[in-house]
Parts: structure tokens; sequence; C-alpha cells
């Protein structure tokens, strides 16, 4: 392990206040002592960009508890001190759920102090970037595939759809679908990038505005399961286009919480959906870790070209951008 990296006097943060009910978040020089506790001291190496964020640190709902706050649902990097036997200092680690960047301090600081029982070590076969750009994003998309094989499917089964292609989610569960084996389907707005998502793994490229505009009781039976980041009118699609004894993972809303539904899809076809959040318990998160460090593990040189790093600074901009649909991809944030 590399020696552990000096505490500073102060360091560099985004934090989010709230003032007349309007929230701002603003660069900061910060110290350890002004942090929320946790038994380890991290120097933060990469923090993710993730939908949740954007919407916090704009202001856009209401997803802090308690302000001030430095936001970031996840981190990666290397623990300075430790109070606990668990972690020792020079060791990666990450963290992510436990309503980091909520309740507690989260990954937009160079320096975060990180509740022992909130933190992992990275698992042997990732290096930080690389745990980093799967990070939430790529967890996610392991949960519904653990999921769905725990619900007996297979990839004989045929296509899984993935909707919200262009984004990280979207983009890393194409990937690692197509890895451990199964055939992908990706659905997106955004028809240019079809020659990168087939890249990726997607066998057919789907464009959702042609695809979704008619509404049918059912529709033709499609998809063996699907993975759906989006919500609204594209679940209740979804919906109707699995085949019998399909399953659903729902884990985004940028389409809305509402959606066009009704009980054809599970009474004539015997559907199951089921929701998936970061926040999962010990052993799925050690199972799912494992898999995608191991059999699972992406090819991080076709995935790089879709991970964009920016500063701090740049992160407000960045969230506006990405809460209006124009990014793509993954987005980390670069603390080193």
């Amino acid at each position: 392990m590399s020696p552990a990296a000096p505490t500073p006097g102060d360091f560099l943060c985004l934090r989010t206040h709230l003032s007349d009910k309007t929230v701002e978040s603003r660069l900061e020089r910060t110290r350890v002592d002004d942090l929320t506790a946790g038994e380890v001291l991290v120097r933060t190496h990469f923090a993710g960009v993730n939908y949740k964020d954007c919407l916090s640190i704009l202001g856009r709902a209401r997803i802090i508890e308690g302000f001030p706050r430095i936001a970031g649902i996840e981190l990666v990097g290397e623990v300075v001190h430790s109070a606990v036997t668990e972690f020792v200092a020079g060791q990666i680690v990450m963290a992510h759920g436990f309503r980091t960047g909520i309740a507690f301090d989260g990954g937009f600081a160079q320096f975060a102090r990180v509740p022992a029982a909130h933190l992992m070590a990275v698992p042997s076969g990732l290096d930080a970037w690389q745990a980093a750009t799967l990070g939430v994003p790529g967890f996610t998309a392991g949960i519904a595939l653990d999921r769905f094989i725990e619900l007996g499917l297979t990839p004989e089964r045929g296509l899984v759809a993935v909707s919200g292609a262009s984004g990280a989610v979207g983009m890393l569960a194409i990937h690692i679908l197509a890895r451990a084996g199964w055939r992908v389907a990706a659905l997106t707005r955004k028809m240019a990038l079809e020659p990168v998502l087939r890249a990726l793994g997607a066998e057919e490229v789907i464009d959702t505005q042609a695809a979704t505009a008619p509404l049918r009781p059912l529709e033709k039976a499609r998809f063996s399961a699907a993975i759906d980041n989006v919500g609204g009118d594209m679940l209740g699609w979804l919906l109707r286009s699995l085949q019998d004894g399909g399953q659903i993972a729902v884990v985004g809303n940028a389409g809305g919480n509402d959606f066009p539904g009704n009980v054809l899809p599970f009474v004539m076809r015997s559907i199951g959906m089921f929701g998936v959040v970061g926040n999962a318990s010990w052993p799925v998160r050690q199972r799912v870790w494992g898999r995608l460090a191991g059999d699972w593990r992406p090819d991080f040189l076709a995935l790089a070209a879709h991970v964009q790093t920016i500063g701090l600074s740049a992160l407000p901009d960045h969230a506006s951008a990405q809460l209006a649909g124009t990014t793509c991809g993954r987005t980390l944030v670069d603390l080193r």
C-alpha cells in the first residue's frame, strides 16, 4: 500500500447551503473538524456524479437532510487515518449508500470522514479509477442482474431491454450484461449514438420515441427482462412489452414518477417488477462487487472513452447539463 496522504490544515469542498428557502452550492475551504463524524478519514480520489447529486446541489429536489452539507452519494479514496482495525492507512476504499451526501458529508470534498460501518475496501481486481467508473451506476446494474439470476432468468430467455441507454447506468448495464453473456437491446432517444451502444455490447438499438408512441393494453412480447432508468411512459411501455414471466428492474425516474399501466401484463403474462437502490445489505454488496471485480468485470479500455473527469469547480455547470439531458456516459470529479 502507498504511504498515507498528509492531513491538510484546510481543503476544498463544494458545500450546499439553505438560506431563506433557497439552496446554494459554493466552493469553500473547510477543515476535517468541520466534517460529519466518522472513524475513518479518507482522502478522496474520485466522486461519481449521479442524477441525485445534481438534484441535490442545485436544490431541484428535497434530498439533503440537514444543511449545510457536502453532497456526493459515493466516493473512492485512500485511508489517511483510521480509529478501527478494519481499515488501515494507505488502503483504497469506497463508500456509497447509507445516506452518504444526504445525512452525512459525502464525496464532493478532497477529504471525507466516513463511519467505518459505511465503508468497504475496493475489491481485488479493481483500482480506484475502475471502482469509481463503476460506482453506483455499475453497482445498480449489478444488483439488477443478480436479482434476474435469483429469479431464474437466463440469457437463453432472450433480449434484456435497457432504457436511458446513453446515461451512466445505461451504458454500464449494457456492457456488464453483454460481458456476462446476455443479449441486450438499448433504448435511446439519441440514435446518433447507435454505433457507440453497439460497440458496448448492444445487439439492437431501438428509438424510444418511435417505439413507445402507440398505447396498446399489451405490446408485442419482445423482452425477457428490462432495466428501466427512466420511469414515466417508458416504464409503462416496457411493462407491456415483457414476455411471459419477464422481470423489470426499476432504477430511475428521469422521465417522471408516474407511469401509464394496466393489469394485463401481470395477469396475462405473469410479469414481475422490483425496485433497485444503491443502499443494499452487506451480503448483497459483497456478492455484487465481487462479481463486478471478477466474472462481470467490464473492459475498462472500452469504457474509458465514455468516462469524463471534471474538477470540483466545474460541477455545478455539469449538474445543470446532466439534468437537462445533454450529457452522456459517466462523469467523475477528480479530487486528487
